[in-house]
């Protein structure tokens, strides 16, 4: 089977697809942010066959009502207002569900995730009258895994009954913060919600159905297969290849995982073109066994890809690969040559069409960058490498080092343009650089192509021949291993693997379209493109922290959910971070993928203090994460508990990494960046022992000129009565609210004595202890408290000059380090 990489066919679907999509992308964004997007499709027009206008137009077009078309067609909303409208309120209220269970899988923390398509529901005070969606729903629920053997969970397939807490998915709402609902809309998720218990659900009659849940269980029969295979040992091994195979990442050992995505090549478990690739390999070798025809062995390698397909975990990257695959085949049969062009850009209209929220998923754009750079890209590489290595007559061993060197270049050859080429996303979505890849993917890739061999043979041997099954997955042990050994030595070094400032959305789409111009363009303008795209890369490499608010004090309010975290840029420069958030009983690191993404995004590579208010999970659980990332110039520490591991595993980093530890206590008063700080809390001489306390809180005083801002931690009314008796200055224009609006603080003498004219509650949506208290809430409002809430506003910023009031602004989700100093620079104007 043979294609072309480029034509002007290939070119000009390339440009229509690149149009098509930017039209599904302008109905979500703001008007102000339209020329991000077009400016690339006029960068395209420097092509001589893409200067006409309707080649641009129409696919636009097209793309706009396709978005448009989609937000309106949505039943969720009305459905969600209509449910409003009994008393429903999201993730507390528990509705009865009913509808077809398409998937189930354990997931961390003891916990199974099902996948449920909505059938009909039931809200609370409705008497027993089932309603129907308009439209079929699917949800992601969550339920504690019985440890009762006794208590059997349903299958895919199965008609289900359960009661839920159900409700839109939540990201957090943080400049640069990762886009959940994006990623389950993507994937056809609309609902999340949780279960109490397994024993609140229960299969009931109705019949299995749905071709969905017959590839889960195909699916699960395979991993249960290699489960098998191994002996219920060699859990490590079984969870890659289960990876490798199907997309079954959730059981990777995290170290491993973490190995794979510094070294830059966790794409080998992220099925894309090389699993694909892979699999139809394989199945190619095994149809030419009986006497097929070319045709026949096509059409049915065609259909093995479809299987394939169906059977693994769902994705952007699988279902571009995969339809790429298909229209390649189709073009065999058909007995014509397919531009690699062509078929990306069809293959990514096709799914964009099936789904527009595939646009903002980051797996999907990767793997179309990747795509696109290896399909452009490496043919001009492979050509230098054919010239350099030009074939001679020679005795065996030239001939052998020959093709090594020529294997060696092919490969670094196609490293660099994948490595090239998504570079910047890689930097927009994750915020990291990976050179090493360069490298790492010259070793990775033939291991994994060996090991997913390994691990389909064992799938086909375990049934007849288990000691054979079982001799293949004891040397895939040795394979991942050793890959495992390897990818942590390569990304060992900080510069093989380092954290970048995110690169803004224009300077990302411009690298795509230098893309698109080295491959297609001429001599000049394909090094002019290249020169482009390398410079990109060069500046998001080096990007430090951005510009400070000179002449400006600022204090950032993050959205962590139920907890804390809030930088605070004081007017001469230095940084602090106070608090890092984090979930008691989880164990999802807040500070890792939640603070530290949005640090970055707000132009900060470095912090110049970290300060812990007290010992709580909610405050302390993101702080290693943060000094690890952060490397932070000193920590502070409130009153901290002697034996807790957390604080000591804190203080032991910081030693490590030679970063002082301070204990700053009530009456130091202490000048920073033009600002001065003033400790209120703890007290003096407080001791280490007992558990933590909530007033064992860090409460510092900032102030700039005329204008100041108190952070009261977790602080209750206790202690707020004493700084009250004991005539503290607590004047601020400024409250955090301490406790997270907890009625145990803020009480009325405090609040009279800080008169704030503003109040920002670090709080997460739908919380079991019900905070904010509503009862804080009027007594703000009461006192012409202007309120925000990051559980409804997300990321807050209020900044003053110290002299004009303190000024509130809502932070986005995609504002990075570029927006936030645009604004930065208006204000300066106003």
């Amino acid at each position: 089977m043979r294609f072309a990489h480029t034509s002007s066919s290939g070119r000009n679907a390339l440009v229509r697809a690149s149009a098509f999509a930017a039209g599904i992308a302008l109905p979500s964004l703001v008007p102000g942010q339209w020329p991000v997007v077009l400016a690339p499709l006029a960068i395209l027009g420097l092509l001589p066959e893409c200067r006409r206008a309707g080649l641009f137009l129409l696919p636009l077009v097209c793309g706009v009502a396709l978005g448009v078309g989609q937000r309106l067609a949505d039943p969720l909303p009305d459905l969600l207002a209509a449910w409003e409208g009994h008393g429903f309120h999201a993730g507390a209220t528990p509705v009865v569900i009913e509808g077809r269970l398409l998937d189930a899988e354990r997931v961390a923390e003891g916990r199974t995730a099902f996948l449920v398509r909505m059938r009909r529901f039931e809200l609370p005070g409705r008497g027993s009258s089932r309603l129907r969606p308009a439209r079929p729903i699917v949800l992601r629920l969550t339920a504690p895994t019985p440890e009762d053997p006794d208590i059997p969970l349903p299958r895919p397939g199965d008609l289900i009954e359960l009661i839920a807490r159900i409700g839109p998915p939540r990201t957090f709402r943080n400049p640069g913060a990762f886009d959940y609902s994006s990623y389950l809309a993507a994937r056809g998720i609309s609902l999340v919600g949780t279960v109490k218990s397994a024993r609140l659900i229960r299969a009931i009659p109705g019949g299995r159905g749905t071709f969905s849940a017959l590839s889960a269980r195909a699916r699960h029969l395979l991993i249960s297969t290699l489960e098998r295979a191994a002996g219920g040992r060699e859990e490590a091994t079984v969870s890659f290849l289960a990876a490798l195979l199907v997309g079954e990442r959730d059981d990777l050992p995290p170290a491993f995982e973490d190995h794979l995505i510094r070294a830059g090549v966790y794409h080998i478990v992220a099925l894309s073109g090389f699993n694909v690739a892979l699999i139809a390999g394989l199945a190619s070798v095994l149809l030419r066994i009986p006497p097929l025809g070319p045709r026949a062995r096509r059409a049915l390698l065609a259909i093995c890809l479809l299987l394939y397909w169906e059977v693994a975990r769902p994705s952007g990257s699988i279902a571009r690969a995969v339809l790429m695959a298909l229209l390649f085949l189709c073009g065999a049969l058909l007995g014509r040559r397919i531009p690699g062009t062509g078929a990306i850009a069809s293959a990514s209209v096709l799914i964009l069409a099936a789904n527009p929220a595939w646009s903002r998923d980051a797996g999907f754009q990767l793997s179309f960058a990747a795509t696109l750079g290896l399909l452009l890209l490496v043919p001009r590489v492979n050509d230098r490498a054919g010239r350099a290595t030009s074939v001679r007559r020679d005795r065996p061993l030239c001939t052998v080092l020959r093709w090594m060197r020529t294997w060696l270049l092919g490969s670094l050859g196609v490293s660099a343009a994948a490595l090239l080429s998504t570079s910047l996303v890689s930097a927009r979505h994750f915020q990291t650089l990976t050179p090493v890849a360069l490298v790492a993917n010259t070793f990775a890739v033939p291991m994994a192509g060996l090991l997913l061999i390994l691990g389909l043979l064992a799938c086909l041997l375990e049934p007849l021949l288990h000691p054979a099954a079982g001799a293949l997955i004891s040397l895939a042990r040795v394979l991942v291993d050793t890959l495992d050994r390897m990818t942590a030595a390569v990304a060992a070094p900080l510069w093989c693997s380092f954290s970048v400032l995110p690169p803004p959305v224009w300077l990302v789409l411009l690298g795509q379209g230098a893309v698109v111009l080295a491959g297609f363009g001429g001599a000049r303008l394909r090094r002019s493109a290249l020169l482009f795209l390398a410079l990109a890369v060069a500046v998001t490499t080096v990007a430090g922290r951005a510009p400070s608010s000179a002449g400006r004090l600022e204090v950032i309010a993050l959205d962590v959910g139920q907890g804390d975290a809030l930088l605070v840029r004081f007017p001469g420069g230095p940084t602090m971070l106070i608090d890092a958030g984090g979930f008691a009983r989880s164990r999802f690191d807040v500070g890792a993928r939640v603070v530290a993404p949005a640090l970055r995004a707000l132009g900060l590579l470095t912090i110049d203090i970290l300060a812990i208010t007290h010992a709580h999970r909610d405050h302390l659980g993101g702080a290693g994460a943060v000094l690890r990332s952060f490397s932070p110039g000193a920590v502070w520490l409130g009153r901290m508990p002697g034996d807790d591991a957390a604080v000591a595993s804190l203080e032991r980093a910081a030693e490590k990494r030679g970063i002082s530890v301070v204990f700053p206590r009530r009456g130091a008063r202490i000048a920073l960046g033009g600002a001065r700080v003033e400790v209120l809390n703890p007290g003096p001489g407080v001791e280490s022992g007992g558990p933590a306390r909530n007033d064992d809180s860090l409460v510092l005083r900032l102030s700039f000129a005329g204008r100041s801002v108190l952070l009261t931690g977790d602080l209750e009314s206790g202690l707020e009565a004493l700084l009250v008796r004991e005539g503290r200055d607590l004047r601020a224009d400024l409250l955090k609210v301490g406790h997270h609006g907890s009625r145990t603080s803020t009480s009325e003498p405090f609040l009279r004595q800080v008169r704030p004219r503003l109040g920002v509650i670090s709080v997460g949506s739908s919380n079991p202890w019900g905070h904010p208290s509503a009862e804080v809430v009027d007594r703000l409002i009461d006192a012409g408290v202007e309120v925000y809430r990051t559980d409804r506003d997300g990321a807050v910023r209020f900044t003053t000059n110290g002299v004009s009031p303190w000024r509130p602004l809502r932070l986005t989700q995609d504002e990075t380090w570029t927006t936030v100093g645009l604004r930065r620079i208006e204000e300066r104007t106003e």
